[in-house]
């Protein structure tokens, strides 16, 4: 098994059931998605992604990614906030 990052943006249950009745998707009820699932595949992720949802519906396909956002951005070098990194080891002067 392999652990597989799925990250995308879904319509709540309550969403879906309020775009069935008036046929408009309400900004109130989209949320992000962001987690890991242990799996054999990529497809079988994205279904135990689909099962986390709880009866909700993507509004496009997920992401399907074998490194999480931390580690990309941590990758690419991007700049962290304080306090949040590891504490930089003090220097020692050269006389």
């Amino acid at each position: 098994m392999e652990q597989y990052w799925i990250e995308g943006i879904f319509l709540t249950k309550q969403g879906v059931a309020k775009q069935k009745k008036s046929g408009k998707r309400s900004p109130a009820y989209i949320e992000p998605f962001s987690k890991s699932f242990w799996a054999n595949n990529a497809e079988e992720a994205v279904r135990l992604a689909t099962e986390a949802l709880q009866g909700g519906e993507w509004l496009e396909t997920p992401r399907v990614s074998k490194t999480s956002e931390e580690q990309r951005m941590r990758f690419m070098g991007a700049p962290e906030l304080p306090g949040f990194g590891a504490p930089k080891k003090k220097r020692k002067e050269q006389r």
